[in-house]
């Protein structure tokens, strides 16, 4: 029987928002698993792996939920990650290395990077939009650009 990684990642962010400030917990379930989700959509409009996909939006923010810091939590999500995926021993190292890279670059969302990185932050972006009913300011061009893919 094949593990599902998207599921043994998952375990580990639960097990960590259980462990997180209960104020935080809530906001984590719904951020993380949202752009998770949005990430697999995303995904499948582009012709990417929706798995690594998946895990891309599972851990993006792992830190900012761990420690309730938000500086440099993209930088710190990613180096947060690498055990996480490393121990499972479900993923290559090429594949760790597209998750940590999106991870660590999803917060530039002024500039573009590869496809992983493009598909992170759009996620991000898509994900505050949907929860939000908008989008701030700064992620509008970056919204506007998402929405004639997704037919809105």
């Amino acid at each position: 029987m094949e593990i599902n990684r998207v599921k043994v990642i998952a375990f580990a962010v639960t097990q960590m928002l259980e462990e997180a400030a209960e104020e935080d917990r809530a906001a984590g379930y719904i951020h993380l698993f949202g752009v998770s989700q949005c990430a697999v959509l995303l995904a499948q409009k582009r012709g990417l792996d929706t798995e690594l996909a998946a895990v891309c939006g599972l851990l993006h923010d792992y830190a900012s939920y761990k420690t309730g810091e938000s500086e440099n939590h993209a930088e710190n999500s990613a180096n947060m990650s690498l055990p996480i995926l490393a121990k499972t021993e479900l993923f290559t190292p090429c594949e760790i290395g597209v998750i940590a890279t999106a991870i660590a670059k999803h917060s530039d969302k002024d500039s573009v990077g590869e496809s992983y990185e493009e598909l992170l932050k759009d996620a991000d972006v898509l994900q505050h939009a949907l929860y939000n009913g908008g989008v701030s300011e700064k992620h509008a061009e970056r919204y506007e650009k998402i929405k004639p893919e997704l037919g809105i």
